[in-house]
């Protein structure tokens, strides 16, 4: 009930922080600051959107300091409207020509990765200060075919591309295939590097992600997966966190990837965003710092175009799971944790292990890992006992435990409901400002998935959350863990994601 208390308390601070996120929008005139009284509930007058704009305009260009953007978009069998659409927005930012340099991260064995590089560079070569791909060479020793490998071979061609270059010092991202970013994560990255500029050497930057594109066309079971999946990575985000975790998107200086010796590739990297978190921290001894972006990244649901009707629903649901246990397969980045812990307790940094950082992170850790099964293995043994053994040969102190425990899940599902209510408000600021912003972009159809809070499927969200956080939570979970008895190699299977067929017009 306390982490359901934390992220309400998160998702009204990321609701806050977004309003004012847009309040230092460097962009005079857009539809955004027109319409800026609906987008931001009315809080803000249109007359302080523009001042604040142009003070924050002026600031941006002091100096003609400019950071560069290297972005890693990954590919593993993706489909290029997917990619071309993501690109397509990218490419609408102001400072794309300039400040954007993308790296398409292809995999060598894949039959259409050539055709599909070649045809994204054709049409975005001019949109960007650099498009360039690499492919992911089959067969390397101890690395696997799928998106943490080709994200790990793109950065080391990053790597070697800026080793010579004193001037040109680039932030580094990685993105989703179908991932949309606004303009203001950008610029927010940009303030944040120069506002801290003696540590933005250590400096690693996390982002919420919202799934706002498809939502109202997927099942239910998967909207509710992705929303909690999604309340997951937003949970740490708060002002006084000690370390967040990133979900899918974040960022990090060229500096601290060249120190970590940039990205794994070996199997156990397989949840690499955890996993690059992990290893940066490590890297650095304790002293990487994690900063939220608040502007969120927007994501779609998984999706299937090959059968109709409950045929489909069937499909998303298994593809669904597959994804779950993919993300669950994450669960080595604990071993991982573990093995790095101990090791420097022989080492000259052996305080790291002591520091409240660390055991902020253990938390973490337990959260994503072990808290949802031992929770769910915990309420299927209690039942079990309670329907099998007669009330009067429970123990009372044991009763007790029963009851109050059950007082809890009672108190947990009226906080989730709080949580969703609250976050609806804040899915509809996100969904507003980047319906907005692909208008002026020319992406007439970007998907666009709007909450209302009192509507069947969000009312049924409230509901059907503890059997889809099941399904797609601890299942998975324990299917991963027993695996790795075995194994710790898993076939990485692309989810499908909807086609928009957005153009630009």
């Amino acid at each position: 009930m306390a982490h359901h208390h934390q992220v309400t308390y998160t998702l009204q601070g990321a609701d806050r922080e977004s309003k004012k996120v847009l309040q230092r929008r460097s962009v005079t005139g857009s539809k955004l600051l027109e319409d800026g009284e609906q987008v931001l509930g009315g809080d803000l007058a249109l007359d302080v959107l523009r001042v604040n704009s142009s003070q924050e305009e002026s600031k941006s260009f002091l100096g003609g300091e400019e950071v560069i953007h290297a972005i890693i978009l990954p590919n593993y069998k993706e489909d290029i409207d997917t990619l071309r659409t993501t690109l397509h927005v990218l490419a609408s930012h102001p400072r794309a020509s300039s400040q954007y340099e993308i790296y398409l991260a292809m995999e060598q064995k894949e039959m259409e990765a050539a055709t599909k590089a070649a045809e994204l560079i054709s049409t975005f070569e001019t949109a960007f200060a650099h498009v360039r791909v690499t492919f992911h060479p089959a067969g390397l020793p101890g690395e696997i075919a799928g998106k943490s490998s080709n994200v790990a071979f793109a950065a080391r061609h990053i790597l070697n591309t800026h080793a010579r270059d004193e001037e040109d010092d680039p932030l580094m991202k990685e993105l989703v295939a179908d991932t949309h970013l606004l303009q203001d994560y950008f610029c927010e990255i940009r303030r944040l590097h120069f506002d801290n500029i003696a540590s933005s050497e250590r400096s690693f930057y996390c982002c919420p992600i919202i799934f706002d594109r498809n939502s109202s066309k997927t099942p239910i079971l998967v909207r509710c997966a992705d929303l909690m999946w999604g309340f997951a990575g937003v949970s740490a985000m708060y002002p006084s966190s000690p370390i967040m975790i990133p979900t899918s998107v974040y960022t990090i200086p060229l500096q601290l990837a060249k120190m970590v010796g940039g990205w794994d590739s070996d199997a156990t990297a397989i949840g690499e965003d955890m996993h690059m978190l992990l290893k940066c921290y490590f890297g650095t001894n304790g002293d990487i710092i994690t900063r939220a972006v608040y502007s969120a990244a927007s994501q779609c649901n998984i999706s299937s175009d090959g059968n109709l009707g409950w045929r489909r629903t069937t499909d998303i649901l298994a593809a669904r799971y597959l994804q779950a246990l993919r993300h669950m397969w994450g669960a080595l980045d604990t071993g991982f944790a573990i093995r790095k812990s101990f090791g420097n307790l022989s080492r000259p940094n052996w305080r790291l292990f002591f520091r409240g950082k660390q055991w902020a992170l253990a938390h973490l850790l337990w959260e994503a890992h072990f808290l949802p099964c031992f929770l769910t293995i915990i309420l299927i043994i209690s039942s079990i006992y309670s329907a099998l053994t007669p009330p009067n040969q429970i123990h009372p102190d044991l009763d007790w435990a029963f009851q109050f425990t059950a007082l809890l899940r009672v108190c947990s599902f009226v906080m989730m409901n709080i949580c969703m209510f609250v976050y609806d408000y804040w899915h509809y600021l996100c969904v507003n400002t980047r319906s907005m912003d692909m208008m002026d972009a020319g992406v007439v159809d970007a998907g666009f998935s709007f909450r209302n809070s009192w509507d069947r499927g969000c009312l049924l969200d409230r509901i059907i959350f503890p059997v889809a956080g099941t399904i797609y939570g601890p299942v998975p979970a324990v299917q991963a863990v027993l695996s790795h008895f075995w194994t710790d190699k898993l076939v990485y299977q692309v989810s499908q994601k909807p086609s928009f067929l957005s153009n630009p017009v």
